[in-house]
């Protein structure tokens, strides 16, 4: 949905939320659970379509849209059913519901060329889709997972990113459509923190982007930094941001006084706790699941200790005092329970301000761990709708009191 009093500033929630590996989970998700979402959004808001979307496509679902009448049927039933696309969630690449994901979902990484064909096609999918005068874009993974991040890794990366911007260079020049792919800093990635973003994006991704699109597509030095700084950006995602103890508003700020696009907002909470001398609460111990990663840092007296996942935490840092933050992404309007608190005080008018006024267009609700959430008070779809009303109520506030 639109914001109102800002002419292109979108809102959505994410629907990687739902199953949506195959073209049939995507039309499921899309005309029978988002439309159930924004009917309550409507009733809680009075809120007025037409709707945004933030669509999920598995490489399997984009390769069956890649066909010019299917895809015009989509963009056909996505206008009836009073919807639009502005976003695309370019991350999980396979499965992402009921089996193992882990570490897998940073596969292929962007040091692939599977990636670098996906990401092509999601753009081409999304210029046919979005709407007159709405820019578009597609977030993704963070380069790669910290541990495998050796040299040869980061080359490749830069070069396939490089040749991405390139091509959306020609789509814009084409079709007229201005797409930007959203680097998504996230915890023990390549890419955790503003200080990686900086540092990839000055030391790595500009310099040697720019003599590769000065060697390759023939573009001016100039010319070729500002492909670069249109097409690539990031997507700053509040419950990351949260985990590692960095405060959101401020990793805006900084990429934006270097330079570097903010393209999209994930809004969400992490998991906190207090932790004293009895040990981590009970209650932490069902937010284990088997499907997703769930990142743990710890803010001690000494120090931040960090471990890969939850289940690693609880077996050994159970002495661990001070503050627990774990990457889990929780419902915006669930309060905690039993010990357990979140991070949502984060998404406040200070984020909202800053986000708006860096220049921020795409803001969406990403809530992808309700299928395991273990304190459902409400369904899915409810959840996201009172968690998008929540987020509406937040922007309202700070418009009424001429901070946004």
């Amino acid at each position: 949905m639109n914001i109102p009093r800002y002419k292109n500033v979108h809102l959505t929630y994410c629907l990687n939320v739902h199953p949506g590996e195959s073209i049939a989970e995507v039309e499921e998700a899309v005309f029978e659970k988002a439309a159930t979402v924004f009917a309550e959004v409507e009733e809680l808001t009075g809120t007025r379509g037409p709707f945004g979307l933030g669509v999920w496509l598995s490489a399997a679902a984009a390769a069956a849209l890649d066909e010019p009448a299917k895809l015009a049927e989509f963009k056909h039933r996505l206008t009836e059913a009073g919807f639009y696309v502005f976003t695309l969630n370019g991350f999980p690449y396979g499965k992402f519901h009921g089996t193992r994901v882990k570490q897998a979902v940073y596969r292929p990484d962007w040091s692939d060329p599977r990636r670098l064909r996906h990401t092509k096609l999601l753009a081409r999918i999304l210029a046919s889709l979005l709407p007159e005068g709405v820019d578009g874009s597609i977030s993704t993974v963070p380069i790669t997972y910290r541990e495998w991040a050796d040299d040869a890794t980061v080359e490749a990366a830069t070069r396939n990113l490089s040749e991405l911007a390139a091509s959306l260079s020609e789509l814009k020049e084409s079709v007229g459509k201005v797409i930007s792919v959203a680097l998504e800093p996230e915890p023990d990635c390549f890419l955790e923190g503003t200080d990686d973003v900086v540092g990839f994006f000055t030391k790595k991704l500009l310099p040697e982007g720019v003599r590769s699109l000065s060697e390759r597509h023939g573009f001016s030095r100039p010319e070729a930094e500002g492909v670069l700084r249109r097409h690539v950006g990031v997507c700053l995602d509040a419950i990351h941001a949260a985990v590692i103890f960095e405060d959101p508003a401020e990793a805006i700020r900084r990429s934006a006084e270097n330079g570097i696009r903010v393209c999209k907002v994930h809004l969400g909470a992490a998991l906190k706790a207090e932790v004293g001398a009895g040990g981590p609460p009970e209650a932490l111990g069902a937010f284990q699941d088997d499907v997703y990663l769930h990142q743990v840092k710890v803010r001690t007296p000494d120090g931040d200790v960090r471990f890969p996942d939850l289940p690693e935490a609880l077996a050994g840092g159970a002495d661990l005092t001070g503050e627990w933050r774990v990457h889990y992404h929780v419902p915006l309007t669930w309060e905690g329970a039993s010990g357990i608190s979140t991070t949502r005080n984060v998404v406040d008018q200070d984020f909202i301000r800053t986000a708006l006024g860096a220049g921020v267009e795409h803001f969406e609700v990403e809530t992808y761990t309700l299928s395991v959430f273990p304190n459902a008070y409400a369904s899915p779809e409810s959840i996201l709708a009172k968690d998008l009303a929540w987020v509406i109520g937040r922007i309202r506030d700070c418009q009424a009191s001429g901070k946004a």
